[in-house]
């Protein structure tokens, strides 16, 4: 995945703080903290709940 394209994603964080992965409308994006490897997943769309939690809807 292009750098400049994982800054353009939005942070998802943990109440503590740290970023656990990134959002875009159908990607996933969790970096490997030992690594620095990505690991990109693909779903149908992602939704924002009333309550601000994200829905992630799965593909088939």
């Amino acid at each position: 995945m292009e750098k400049e394209k994982v800054e353009q994603l939005e942070n998802l964080r943990c109440q503590c703080g740290k970023i656990v992965c990134q959002l875009d409308e159908k990607i996933v994006v969790i970096k490997c903290r030992h690594c620095k490897r990505f690991i990109v997943i693909n779903t149908k769309g992602i939704e924002t709940t009333s309550g601000g939690e994200k829905k992630v809807q799965y593909l088939s």
